[in-house]
């Protein structure tokens, strides 16, 4: 019985760890447009409480990424993006080569 726990122990550590490898390179990052440009966007984090502020980052956008307003989906033009509105910004961090930016979502005018 007891040889079975430590394997059952054992076993779950080796699930939980592969899982976190696996899912730990999609991030989403809320926040406000700080700035944007054709090439990328910076997004200025949402404060979140009893922890430090993060700085802003910017994100790269490429002819791949999805821009969505709402449920609808938009071109880099037709969004208007604006300096100071509600982004949230889906990256993902491959083992190799560059962060890409895999969706825009912006809030509904």
């Amino acid at each position: 019985m007891r040889r079975r726990w430590q394997v059952l122990v054992v076993l779950s550590a080796v699930v939980t760890a592969a899982a976190g490898v696996l899912l730990a390179h999609e991030l989403t990052v809320r926040g406000t447009v700080g700035a944007v440009e054709r090439a990328r966007i910076q997004v200025k984090p949402t404060p979140v409480a009893n922890k430090a502020p993060e700085k802003p980052a910017w994100y790269p956008i490429d002819e791949k990424t999805v821009i969505k307003r709402g449920d609808k989906t938009l071109t880099f033009d037709e969004a208007r993006i604006k300096v100071d509105e509600r982004v949230a910004v889906i990256v993902d961090h491959p083992d190799k080569g560059p962060m890409k930016t895999k969706e825009i979502r912006l809030a509904l005018k």
